[in-house]
């Protein structure tokens, strides 16, 4: 593993790049934010706010897929009192079992500041069914809960003619993550890294039929071409779009964070992922993957927003990148009905050999820790 000259993300973050210096992609388009003309693209994110209303085919304007936490909070107060658009908010919610109480509360307050919310409940066996297959395959349970995520936005604005879908900050430029674009377009976003082309049928069979995942599938190019979708990136057009700024005005609006501890969860910021705790397991098994998690991911972005030095990052991530308490462990296992033995002899599989070493005591340790 090699790491960022300027940040923490290694090479083993899939789709990263590194320029001749040893800066990665994302650090490189962070130098260049204060450079950008933001009021040329405000007056760009007015002319697509308005093709939305001229395109719409009924009463709302455009269409913001939200979980209630702060990032769709901060979308859909800006699509409403900033642009002046009708939003329709759709949710892809969890289970109730997997639904933390935190989460309901979070989404029932986004409604509660007076928006229209649809939200879409697939079914929770097959959803569940569904995690387990992705969890014993890739190490990865929300490769198809994330499929469902994206897919259900377009569904729901195909079908009732809203041509203009809000998403939040671009990835390939945030984090360097494959596929999208690198502008405000995000009609490509079924390409990003884990959502393999929208297509979930890998996932077929042993009780998983066509029609239990349309929820999972991404329209087709040819449907969203028809349709006349447009997809775009909110965040790229905003100056301060990003996890902190998000946070203070979500909270000024009622959003309540966890009361958590970073060893708990692995993570610096703990008002990411609310809506669910199975999060924590999931960033612990990609710590086995690829070598890094979540508090890396926290410690990038604040150290590109100078919030951090690189050595103060470098503290954290190396005091808390992959650590999950075994209560969320625990929680998984019940979930999926597994033994907590199971869980571990399967997600060994998954530990990558090439950045993993035991050491005297029979512990594992990275080959290359960040320094």
């Amino acid at each position: 593993m090699q790491f960022c000259k300027r940040c923490l993300v290694p090479t083993t973050r899939p789709g990263i790049t590194f320029d001749a210096e040893g800066i990665c992609f994302p650090c490189r388009v962070a130098e260049r934010h204060e450079a950008i003309d933001w009021d040329a693209r405000r007056k760009e994110l007015e002319k697509i706010a308005e093709w939305g209303r001229a395109n719409s085919r009924c009463d709302y304007d455009c269409l913001i897929g939200v979980s209630g936490g702060k990032d769709s909070t901060r979308q859909a107060l800006f699509a409403r009192d900033d642009l002046g658009l009708r939003p329709l908010l759709v949710c892809c919610t969890y289970p109730p079992e997997q639904q933390s109480d935190l989460g309901a509360y979070n989404l029932n307050n986004l409604i509660s500041l007076g928006f229209d919310t649809m939200v879409v409940g697939p079914s929770p066996e097959k959803w569940k069914r569904l995690m387990r297959k992705a969890f014993f395959k890739y190490g990865n349970w929300a490769k198809p809960t994330e499929m469902a995520l994206y897919a259900i936005p377009p569904r729901i604005a195909i079908a009732y003619g809203i041509p203009l879908i809000f998403l939040g900050e671009n990835n390939a430029l945030a984090s360097g993550d494959l596929g999208g674009s690198h502008t405000g377009d995000a009609n490509r976003i079924k390409y990003n890294n884990t959502l393999s082309g929208g297509d979930p049928s890998e996932f077929l069979g042993d009780g998983i039929a066509e029609n239990d995942i349309y929820w999972h599938t991404f329209p087709s190019d040819e449907e969203m071409a028809r349709a006349n979708i447009r997809i775009v990136y909110m965040g790229y057009y905003i100056m301060d779009f990003d996890p902190f700024v998000n946070t203070e005005i979500a909270k000024a609006h009622g959003l309540r964070a966890r009361d958590v501890k970073e060893e708990d969860i692995g993570a610096l910021n703990l008002n990411e992922d609310l809506d669910e705790d199975l999060v924590h397991v999931n960033q612990m098994l990609k710590f086995m993957k690829l070598g890094f998690a979540r508090a890396t991911d926290d410690a990038c972005q604040m150290i590109r927003r100078g919030l951090l030095t690189r050595e103060e990052g470098a503290d954290l991530v190396r005091r808390y990148d992959g650590r999950c308490a075994d209560r969320y462990v625990r929680m998984f296992c019940d979930y999926l009905g597994i033994t907590v033995e199971e869980f571990w002899r399967h997600a060994e599989k998954f530990r990558n050999p090439d950045i993993w070493e035991k050491n005297g005591t029979g512990e594992w340790r990275l080959k290359h820790p960040v320094e």
